[in-house]
């Protein structure tokens, strides 16, 4: 792993998720960000249009 790369983070702090989740999406008019997975990887997803706004990995 190159130096300028971290580890996942664990389980119980993924804060860039907790801060997107629950926004509105840039995406569309009706959707609301929310945690899932995008790709296998944990991710905040819209849950009208399904667009990955930050997924982690």
């Amino acid at each position: 792993m190159a130096k300028s790369q971290s580890s996942r983070t664990s389980d119980d702090d993924p804060k860039l998720l907790a801060i997107l989740e629950g926004r509105p999406c840039p995406d569309c008019d009706d959707g609301e960000l929310e945690r899932g997975t995008y790709k296998e990887n944990r991710a905040v997803v819209c849950d009208s249009c399904d667009t990955p706004r930050a997924q982690l990995w």
